[in-house]
C-alpha cells in the first residue's frame, strides 16, 4: 500500500510539469527499463505449458478438430 501511495504522489507531481519535461521524465524511465533488462535472457515456450486449459476444459477436442478439418473442403 504504501507504495501505491507514492506512486500516486509522483504521478501528481509529473502531472504538473510540462510536457518536454514529462517526456524526459518518460525517457529516463526507459532508460532505467532498459538497464534492468538481462540481455541474452531466453524465454522458454514450455513457460505456456496449460495458458488457455480452462478455454477447452469443456469441449471434445477429438470432434472439435475434425469438424475444423471438415470446413477446410
Amino acid at each position: 500500500m504504501n507504495n501505491a501511495i507514492n506512486i500516486n504522489q509522483i504521478v501528481t507531481q509529473i502531472e504538473k510539469l510540462n510536457y518536454k519535461d514529462k517526456i524526459s521524465i518518460m525517457a529516463r524511465i526507459v532508460d532505467l527499463l532498459k538497464k534492468e533488462d538481462k540481455p541474452g535472457a531466453e524465454y522458454s515456450l514450455t513457460r505456456l505449458k496449460g495458458l488457455g486449459k480452462d478455454v477447452w476444459s469443456k469441449t471434445d477436442v477429438p470432434s472439435y478438430i475434425a469438424t475444423e478439418r471438415e470446413s477446410w473442403d
